[in-house]
């Protein structure tokens, strides 16, 4: 393992202890507001995953070429128009009145959603080979 993926892991693994001590010490010592604590969490799990998955992704595959960015743009593309249709179902979600949704719940859903579903067509598209 590289150095500067083994002082990253450490990182990312030192601010979650932080943010978890600090969730701890805030809601004993203090009923004080969660941000922190939350922000400091969610940093070191984005830098311990992404140093992992940096390390143990395939090297024998090129990082960028023309198919890999052609399949991208092609899930990606999909994914931006599956999320509108999962827009217009939620419109009518609240429309009928079958879940009150609120601004940050809708934002949660999309955000989460194209998240997946740009993933999940990258990966089809790259398994099935090229787009025509």
């Amino acid at each position: 393992m590289e150095k500067t993926h083994l002082y990253k892991l450490i990182l990312g693994i030192i601010l979650i202890a932080v943010g978890i001590l600090s969730v701890v010490l805030l809601e004993v010592l203090f009923d004080n507001d969660m941000l922190i604590p939350i922000v400091l969490i969610n940093i070191g799990l984005i830098i311990f995953a992404a140093t992992v998955f940096r390390h143990f992704r395939r090297r024998d595959l090129p990082d960028r070429d023309e198919r890999t960015k052609k399949l991208a743009a092609y899930g990606i593309t999909y994914s931006w128009l599956l999320t509108l249709v999962v827009i217009v179902v939620l419109s009518w979600v609240q429309y009928f009145g079958l879940a009150e949704l609120t601004a940050n719940g809708v934002l949660g859903i999309l955000l989460f959603f194209m998240i997946i579903s740009s993933n999940v067509f990258r990966w089809y598209f790259m398994r099935k080979g090229d787009i025509e």
